[in-house]
């Protein structure tokens, strides 16, 4: 007798859809294992302050944003890609423009990898039982194919990052099962829904770090996703 397997294979979620520029947009493309010291590229926007940067997946380097020109150095060269056919490309620039959206308004962003940021205010906190609290958001871009069309949207949830008061260092992050609503109410907040909410009406439109804008419908649908590791 077969003994049934419990593994979860994944999550219906609720996701906002992302409204993307259609017309193809300039990169600069290489192969990864043509170009020496791909990391460099890659953390520069983040380390040196760069307005241009490298996406790697599958393979495949992608170079955008002002001044790209200059990764044809590190032997890139032009093409123009529709974003709706590379959607892990589509994704990570969907989160990078978020997070420079944010940033542009003051609020500190937390963490970033690839298709997923924390976003959490580095200003608002409130102190309970000796432990600081402060509550953002956890964004993460997904896409799916519906009627043979290539569609994105916006997983958003509130986040915490929790530390003692007296015990500097890395914060404890991410999601606190069972306890959000209480969390929510420590910082004056009555329902997650109205939270999430102000997030995707304060971010209806914020432009791509690779050029053009993104729109963000604040009508939800439901997507089912692979679970995460």
């Amino acid at each position: 007798m077969m003994e049934e397997s419990h593994k979860t294979l994944g999550i219906f979620h609720r996701a906002f859809p992302v409204q993307l520029p259609e017309e193809p947009i300039r990169f600069m493309t290489a192969e990864v294992n043509k170009v020496a010291d791909i990391d460099r590229l890659k953390y520069q926007k983040w380390v040196s302050k760069s307005e241009s940067s490298v996406f790697t997946y599958g393979g495949q380097a992608f170079g955008y944003g002002i001044g790209m020109e200059k990764f044809a150095d590190d032997g890139f060269s032009e093409t123009r890609l529709v974003l709706k056919d590379s959607p892990q490309l589509a994704e990570g620039l969907i989160v990078e423009g978020l997070v420079d959206d944010a940033r542009s308004r003051g609020r500190h962003y937390f963490g970033i990898y690839r298709n997923r940021s924390k976003m959490i205010p580095d200003s608002d906190f409130t102190i309970r039982n000796d432990f600081r609290i402060k509550i953002g958001y956890d964004v993460r871009a997904v896409h799916w194919d519906f009627s043979d069309e290539v569609m994105f949207g916006l997983i958003i949830e509130p986040a915490w990052t929790i530390r003692r008061r007296e015990m500097p260092g890395q914060p404890l992050s991410g999601y606190l099962g069972g306890v959000e609503n209480e969390l929510l109410q420590v910082h004056g907040i009555n329902a997650a829904d109205d939270y999430i909410m102000n997030f995707v009406c304060t971010h209806e439109e914020f432009l791509l770090p690779c050029g053009g804008k993104a729109r963000l419908s604040d009508a939800p649908v439901t997507v089912f996703t692979e679970t995460i590791d």
